[in-house]
């Protein structure tokens, strides 16, 4: 629980956001007073992984099927098991064939795969073994047998790791590229309710992370490839933004489960972009989630009870509540809200009963206030996602308000909620009447709610305004909208712009624009993005300050007397112009040189746009270091020191702070001994 008192809305109300684990899930801690925490029924839990409260999945009356074995290759060629479940056949284009014409050597074939070597896996469940096949010829190179029991399905990773999924066993088995066993693990869901697992079919996500479809569960299994659990995913989400890379066309209807027609004429290539190890393995992923048909079952009915959230102030008006929630047909919602100065009155309610949605009070205690439900009769009619309408608390004014969340279902799905925000004081448009409007307590409450529906669609339009403004200023707008304002200003990013930076490009975009095609603009451009100022020389402030006269005044080496014939056809004056006029070097400073080719290209590209069009520049990278010959005094290598350095031969610091023993050219030499003759004081041999 997040109270946002720095977030403000257009009517300066703030709010409660429940939006976290901490903010449903019960705490453990038995000292802590009933009100301070949270409650949870066991029929809901809340999924951290994708941050939604939810009902509880059920283990549904019959298990689901495997999905009928299915792999293309990156040719166009489709291969399939025969609806007769006894063969699998090959389709090109309009041809059909058998791919293993040898008999008995497949019992009943299921799941299929392709690896980026071009081998073609056959889970064979009855002989419990997956056999490994050469798709040109139909023969054999390999088995993967090591002890499976029934082997359903099996995803070759882009990595050269094979797991299979074994229904009887519970387990996915994985081999490595020379087909050995080298471990397994059984598929789990985060809350552990998944004790007994059936997996019937693995798939390979776009990160690497490993996709369990099982019977009993509703949804996918995500998880590493060493299999800890890393949530839970629906199929239709996957569905919805996955890129299609085949076309399902029907099912045959009298002869079951069989493969989908592909609009493919000949094999011709139809190679993606991408690597072919993930190719395969995005294509087995589609077909997976296209054939495969998971039961849905999950529970009636289960609540949530909030901590008590504080507005401060006694005998406040709690304002309204927003629910930020997915409604699938045949779900529901209801809130309760219960007020109290005293949080002690609000009750111990961990052990609140389930309600119904046509349920309209809820006595929690003899001694404690009812719940005041959210809207008449209860019921939140389906609606598309984050489009749950706002109402008003209509409990008492008080310090204090807990609310119950009941989400309810017929089974066949579950309401999502990801967020909640309860917010206060209310702002109420009766405010701004005659207090004549207040004299009738009933016409008062049914006035102040009217005007709340007006109050409703004005305050989001303030919100809405108040919201643009913020993001008008570059501090506050997020990554997409400050490409937006950069691109009003004629300005655009590399890359490898980070968003601090943007954001202080975009701030000082007026101050650029007034000293553009200045040193002191480009030093600024190019500070903004390395971090540190670069330093600027121009060439004519290194020619020589006076000319070298040879002989009698106004006689010009190189210009008036020549040593020798030019180089070049150029004049002498053309040859000085080139070297000292309209050109400048850039010195960019670099602490990591591994990052030098994306900081010189950017910059030099800064360098390019901004500065005059007659000009000429170079970059020169400088480091922590000094060379002969390309070092610069005061710019990276320094002369000498304040105090000169004092290199001791021996000895040690004393307590007292006083050095001990000898300075190399001072009182001590490296060498042969000294004649004994007096010398003077300070000269060392």
């Amino acid at each position: 629980m997040k109270p946002l008192f720095a977030t403000r809305d257009a009517n300066d109300a703030t709010w409660y956001a429940l939006e976290y684990a901490t903010d449903f899930e019960p705490r453990a801690d038995p000292t802590l007073d009933p009100w301070v925490s949270p409650a949870l029924d066991p029929t809901l839990f809340y999924d951290e992984e994708r941050h939604v409260l939810e009902l509880l999945p059920v283990k549904p009356a019959k298990e689901a099927d495997p999905a009928p074995g299915l792999a293309i290759d990156v040719d166009g060629r489709v291969f399939f098991v025969d609806p007769s479940g006894r063969t699998v056949l090959v389709r090109c284009g309009s041809s059909e064939k058998e791919l293993i014409c040898e008999r008995g050597v497949l019992a009943s074939p299921a799941g299929l795969a392709l690896d980026r070597r071009g081998l073609l896996y056959v889970a064979d469940p009855p002989v419990h073994r997956i056999l490994v096949v050469v798709p040109d010829d139909g023969s054999l190179a390999g088995i993967l047998a090591g002890g499976l029991e029934e082997p359903v399905d099996v995803a070759p990773a882009p990595d050269g790791r094979i797991y299979v999924a074994d229904r009887k066993a519970g387990k996915i088995v994985v081999f490595n590229g020379r087909f050995d066993r080298c471990g397994s693990f059984a598929p789990k869901d985060v809350e552990g309710n998944l004790t007994a697992p059936r997996p019937i079919s693995v798939m390979i996500d776009d990160d690497g992370a490993i996709l369990v479809a099982d019977a009993n569960f509703p949804r996918l299994l995500r998880m590493t490839p060493e299999g800890e659990p890393l949530g839970e995913r629906e199929i239709r989400s996957y569905i919805a933004t996955g890129e299609s890379v085949f076309l399902l066309e029907t099912f045959c209807k009298n002869r079951g489960p069989c493969p989908p027609v592909f609009h493919a004429a000949v094999c011709g290539p139809c190679r993606p972009a991408r690597d072919g190890g993930e190719s395969l393995a995005a294509m087995q992923r589609e077909i997976r989630l296209h054939l495969l048909s998971l039961g849905h079952s999950f529970q009636t009915s289960g609540s949530f009870v909030s901590a008590a959230l504080d507005g401060g102030i006694p005998g406040i008006v709690w304002h309204k509540i927003e629910i930020d929630a997915d409604l699938p047909e045949g779900t529901w919602l209801k809130v309760q809200t219960v007020t109290a100065d005293d949080p002690s009155k609000l009750g111990n309610l961990a052990a609140i009963p389930t309600v119904g949605p046509d349920d309209d009070l809820l006595l929690v205690t003899a001694s404690d206030p009812k719940f005041v439900p959210f809207e008449d009769p209860g019921l939140v009619k389906p609606r598309m996602p984050s489009d749950v309408p706002d109402r008003l608390v209509f409990s008492p004014p008080a310090r204090y308000l807990r609310l119950k969340l009941t989400l309810g279902s017929d089974g066949g799905a579950t309401p999502s909620v990801r967020a909640i925000r309860v917010y206060h004081p209310r702002a109420s448009y009766l405010d701004l009447l005659p207090r004549i409007y207040r004299r009738d307590r009933e016409s008062a409450f049914f006035l102040e709610h009217f005007l709340a529906l007006f109050e409703h669609v004005f305050t989001d339009i303030e919100d809405r305004y108040e919201l643009f403004t913020r993001q008008l200023n570059p501090d506050a707008a997020p990554l997409e909208v400050l490409n937006w304002l950069a691109c009003l200003i004629d300005l655009s990013f590399d890359p490898s712009w980070p968003l601090e930076r943007r954001r202080a490009l975009v701030q000082a975009a007026m101050e650029l624009y007034a000293t553009r095609g200045t040193p002191r603009g480009l030093a600024r451009y190019v500070e903004i993005y390395t971090g540190r100022a670069p330093v600027i020389l121009e060439s004519f402030l290194e020619r020589p300050l006076q000319p070298a006269f040879l002989g009698l005044p106004g006689a010009l080496l190189g210009s008036t007397t020549h040593l020798g014939p030019p180089a070049k056809d150029d004049s002498a004056e053309e040859l000085f112009l080139s070297r000292w006029a309209h050109r400048f070097t850039v010195l960019v400073f670099l602490d990591d040189a591994c990052d030098e080719e994306v900081t010189l290209g950017v910059v030099d590209r800064i360098v390019t746009v901004n500065k005059p069009a007659h000009t000429v520049h170079a970059l020169r990278p400088i480091r922590a270091d000094a060379r002969v010959g390309a070092a610069r005094i005061g710019i990276d290598l320094m002369l000498g020191t304040r105090e000169a350095a004092r290199t001791l031969l021996g000895g040690c610091t004393d307590p007292t702070g006083l050095e001990s023993g000898s300075v190399l050219g001072g009182d001590a030499v490296l060498g042969e001994s000294r004649p004994q003759y007096p010398r003077p004081i300070g000269l060392s041999i």
